[in-house]
């Protein structure tokens, strides 16, 4: 059976790069927006020093914390902090991204007025416009998500300028609200 005529294709080779903004679109759909990944940090810190109080770490004077013994540990926990999340992201999510199917792999599709169709190495998929739930726009990505998490990633690279606007165009008038701006 063959579907509408295409209005845009694109072709592009899947990279780490595209994961991690697929990461990023996933965030801004997440209840906290944008700050989502960053308000982790307080809200932790704050259970971190009530727990502290609730177990009587506090029962000293204030003053008595004000010292260098208390200060390096504090440095020392935002840097472990840290550095477990930039391990997170970077190289347990390089080894996420290398399980996936289509994980540096060739990725091609068409769009129409019907909807969206794909096809990655030795499978393909295709899905009607009513069926998307979301999607996110960047300046190199278009991500039309079919679920919470499930994203089909178009990126920029893979279109001519001319054609890229146009999808734009089309996504805000086929989605049932306006893309998110990431």
């Amino acid at each position: 059976m063959r579907g509408p005529e295409p209005l845009y294709r694109f072709a592009y080779d899947s990279t780490f790069a595209d994961y991690c903004a697929l990461m990023k679109a996933r965030r801004l759909l997440g209840p906290f927006g944008r700050h989502g990944r960053w308000l982790r940090y307080p809200f932790l810190a704050a259970i971190f020093f009530c727990t502290l109080w609730w177990l009587g770490g506090f029962a000293r004077p204030f003053a008595a914390y004000l010292n260098w013994d208390v200060a390096k540990w504090l440095i020392g926990l935002l840097v472990f902090i840290l550095a477990v999340d930039l391990f997170f992201d970077r190289v347990v999510g390089r080894w996420v991204y290398s399980r996936y199917a289509a994980a540096d792999k060739r990725v091609e599709g068409t769009v129409d007025e019907d909807g969206l169709s794909w096809a990655v190495d030795a499978w393909s998929g295709r899905f009607a416009w009513s069926g998307v739930k979301n999607a996110v726009v960047t300046a190199d990505h278009a991500f039309i998500f079919i679920g919470k998490l499930e994203a089909i990633t178009l990126a920029r690279r893979g279109m001519a300028d001319a054609d890229w606007q146009g999808l734009l165009d089309l996504l805000g008038r086929k989605l049932p609200r306006p893309p998110v701006a990431g």
